[in-house]
């Protein structure tokens, strides 16, 4: 293992309690100043699944860009569908990474402003900090960006009066380019 990979859940903590931008104490609540994204100590999503909501695929790599149809960098990306008859909003995502083999995982929640998804349509939501629209930030130093292991990333999805929903995909350990959806 390179020792910056055990260097850096050590300094994240270190930077946590020197007040860098995050709190002490255990929250729910997205955390994000700028770019920065912290962890989150649980899952603010509970229930039982239930209908209205689904998420319908999640890819962690070979992403392709919608608006130019060319492979874009790899990153967290989740196709929402509106299986009901109203508009979803108040959607949020808690996503928890995960990598088997070090028995290690962080966990990371994201309420999606403005994001409405029409009754029987799709909407895709992205985790790689472009600032585009439906793309929303993402810790760079998270197991994601700096682990080189296979990981498994759990999806959990919920909208006002929709859901939760669930999905489970794994990276590849690596560069390696074949992701399961």
């Amino acid at each position: 293992m390179h020792p910056m990979n055990k260097a850096l859940p050590l300094l994240a903590a270190t930077m946590l309690v020197a007040g860098c931008g995050g709190s002490t104490s255990a929250s729910t609540t997205p955390t994000t100043t700028g770019a920065r994204v912290l962890p989150v100590a649980t899952n603010p999503i509970t229930g039982a699944p239930g209908p209205g909501l689904k998420i319908t695929k999640a890819l962690v790599e070979n992403n392709v860009s919608a608006a130019t149809g060319k492979a874009a960098d790899d990153h967290l990306e989740v196709a929402l569908k509106n299986t009901g008859g109203k508009p979803l909003s108040g959607v949020a995502i808690y996503y928890k990474i995960t990598d088997p083999a070090k028995k290690v995982s962080e966990g990371y929640y994201t309420k999606l402003t403005g994001f409405v998804i029409k009754p029987g349509g799709t909407r895709i939501a992205h985790f790689d900090s472009t600032g585009a629209p439906d793309h929303y930030p993402v810790n760079k130093y998270s197991l994601y960006y700096t682990d080189k292991n296979r990981l498994v990333v759990e999806v959990t999805a919920e909208a006002v009066g929709a859901g939760p929903t669930m999905f489970t995909v794994k990276k590849d350990a690596g560069s390696a380019e074949a992701g399961v959806e």
